[in-house]
């Protein structure tokens, strides 16, 4: 007897090892497999952020080209006569190059620019407009891209270092009016740029590295470079500017300290010259993730930067955590069962005990369980009590009259709002898709859950009585609703895009036909948009949008749906509100709008086009008013609200 029960116990303890090994394979699997995810995406903002930036530096860089080869007829007479001038008069020439050019240079630093360069088709550098003093230098060894443009007409855009200072390069060819080749011109912008952007603007503290040995030795510590370099925390071999948003503090003590446990992988990641993130956990538990995006040279073969993100990770601190809860529980499920079966097997008789033991499953798990005919519950787990703040069911039944008058009538859930005069809340239940049966509940600090819903029928059927388990889905929902809301978010202003407007429209639409109900619609067009980027550049007129955007949706009714519509357009629909009063809103808002003042672009104005559904519209016959009495407004003078 005594071998056989030593026996069961050594049976037991193997499938306790067992179960909870499997338990850690499994879990340890999805926690990489989420928290990549999460690194992945911090990798792909990092990078889409960085893309951005380059695009519109291209842009601005195209027109500081054009603009200089189109507007400044004494561009080409200057350089062609350098080509076999003696230096007394290329130092005559470069001055009135410089003076020609002075206002343009002066104009374009507003824009970012940082190197307006123009060098002889022998690659001998002519005039530095941010350095008139430096001139007469052979770059052919030092500046690749100068290099290959004058060697093969070309243009060529790229990170690049340089004797001194290294940029973001677009060097363009010069040509005659004849087409003969004149040299070549470079318009650069700072990494520096980058830290800015994406720290302002993109909410992300990044820094911008660059290996120090681009330069020629001991170069980077001189003191009269443009930007100022540091030794970075990252790596030995790469330094970074310091400023008052990236201080040394934060950029380097600060994550030094946090990522020294990181360093090796951080090595190897810089070594292999691919983009990679890693995270690290701080002293009160939070996650930190660092992304790291190679720049890499003209040739696309070696990594001469880095850009390198800071980001919170939540996700991945929930992750952990949760996996964490998780191993535990079923740890603590694991070892009650085996203790149950041990019981079970050698105590048979003992059904107090056994009793006993059921409770204290039920209120081991995380789930909410009780029993109940829908009117009252009879019997309830710990996590009930716990969550409806109560000791008892009955205690429960003194705070709370119906159980049913609980459940939050929210669209996607199940609620006592939709059983009807010949089905009851369980048969409606049963009649749901198993992935549908979800509930939206108060816990006890007023927070809404979302649980999924099962029932199990008892043996109580006098009393239709049944075991309810409600499983914790809220991060579940959380994370679909976030992916839900990047779906039907614009990007730019963070409103409603047009895919989310348009589902509400059909909606709305058909609610207005059926029951002739009033439904308006206003399209918003910004008055003269093209300016503001052609004048000041698409991250000025950006920044326009996002400031009307967040303008229209503070101020518009909770009723009423907001959307970008696309360009400069945004569009806002009026549910069971007539034109005329649609059109009083409207004033309102443009009057707001007149008032609106962008530290660079200055004043803003908008034009409005109204117009409300009518019999036998269609979606597109309405839109397509509207787009009428908004051409009327355009047509009127603008700034003004037009219905039709």
């Amino acid at each position: 007897m005594k071998q056989k029960k030593i026996g069961l116990l050594l049976l037991l303890f193997a499938l306790f090892v067992i179960a909870n090994s499997a338990v850690y394979y499994v879990s340890e699997i999805n926690k990489n497999e989420r928290i990549q995810i999460a690194l992945d995406d911090n990798l792909n903002e990092l990078e889409t952020h960085y893309k951005i930036l380059l695009f519109n530096q291209a842009i601005a860089a195209d027109a500081v080209y054009t603009s200089t080869t189109t507007m400044f007829e004494g561009l080409n007479p200057i350089l062609r006569a350098a080509q076999t001038a003696s230096p007394e008069e290329k130092t005559i020439l470069r001055q009135k190059l410089y003076q020609l050019l002075k206002k343009k240079y002066e104009i374009v630093k507003t824009k970012g620019v940082l190197q307006y360069h123009f060098v002889l088709p022998n690659n001998e550098s002519f005039l530095r407009m941010h350095k008139p003093s430096k001139f007469g230098d052979n770059l052919t060894d030092i500046r690749k891209d100068f290099h290959y443009t004058n060697r093969t007409k070309k243009p060529v855009k790229g990170f690049t270092q340089g004797r001194t200072a290294h940029g973001f390069r677009n060097t363009y060819p010069l040509f005659d009016v004849d087409g003969t080749h004149l040299g070549a011109m470079e318009v650069s912008f700072s990494s520096d740029d980058f830290q800015k952007y994406l720290t302002n603007i993109s909410n992300i503290h990044t820094h911008f590295l660059v290996n120090k040995h681009i330069f020629d030795a001991k170069a980077w510590k001189r003191d009269d470079l443009i930007v100022a370099y540091t030794q970075s925390a990252e790596h030995k071999d790469f330094m970074l500017t310091v400023n008052r948003l990236h201080s040394k503090q934060l950029c380097i003590t600060e994550n030094k300290s946090n990522f020294q446990d990181k360093q090796d992988e951080i090595n190897k990641g810089i070594l292999k010259e691919h983009s990679f993130s890693v995270y690290t956990h701080l002293a009160d538990n939070s996650v930190v993730v660092a992304s790291y995006f190679p720049i890499k040279n003209l040739e696309k073969t070696k990594a001469l930067a880095w850009l390198v993100s800071y980001e919170d990770s939540p996700f991945i601190h929930s992750t952990i955590h949760n996996i964490r809860i998780w191993r535990l529980g079923f740890f603590i499920l694991f070892l009650v069962l085996i203790y149950l079966i041990y019981i079970l097997v050698l105590t048979k008789n003992r059904v107090e005990k056994e009793h006993k033991l059921l409770n204290d499953v039920l209120n081991a798990t995380d789930d909410i369980m009780f029993m109940t005919n829908f009117t009252r519950v009879t019997f309830s787990n710990r996590k009930f009590r716990e969550f409806f703040d109560v000791n008892s069911a009955d205690e429960f039944h003194e705070k709370h009259d119906k159980l049913l008058e609980l459940l939050i009538q929210k669209d996607g859930y199940l609620h006592q709002g939709l059983i009807s005069q010949d089905i009851t809340f369980a048969q409606l239940i049963e009649h749901t898709p198993e992935d549908e049966r979800v509930i939206l509940i108060f816990d006890k600090h007023l927070n809404a859950k979302s649980f999924n819903i099962t029932l199990s029928k008892t043996t109580d059927n006098h009393h239709n009585s049944y075991l309810v388990t409600l499983t914790d889905i809220t991060k579940l929902k959380e994370k679909e609703f976030t992916i839900q809301k990047k779906a039907y978010t614009d990007g730019l202003t963070g409103v409603y895009n047009r895919n989310k407007f348009d589902e509400v429209v059909k909606q709305e639409f058909q609610r207005s036909a059926r029951y002739r109900r009033n439904l308006s619609v206003a399209i918003i067009d910004i008055d003269h948009f093209k300016n503001f980027n052609d004048t000041y550049g698409h991250l000025i007129g950006d920044e326009v949008l996002i400031m009307l955007a967040h303008f229209l949706n503070t101020n518009v009714r909770e009723t009423d749906i907001f959307a970008r519509w696309g360009g400069e357009e945004f569009v806002i629909l009026f549910p069971e509100t007539p034109k005329e009063e649609v059109k009083r809103i409207c004033e309102k808002l443009r009057i707001g709008i007149e008032m609106l003042v962008h530290k660079t672009a200055g004043n803003v104005t908008a034009s409005f086009g109204v117009t409300q559904y009518e019999e036998k519209d269609s979606v597109n016959s309405m839109f397509q008013r509207c787009d009428e009495a908004l051409y009327m407004a355009k047509e009127c003078g603008r700034n003004i609200v037009c219905v039709k």
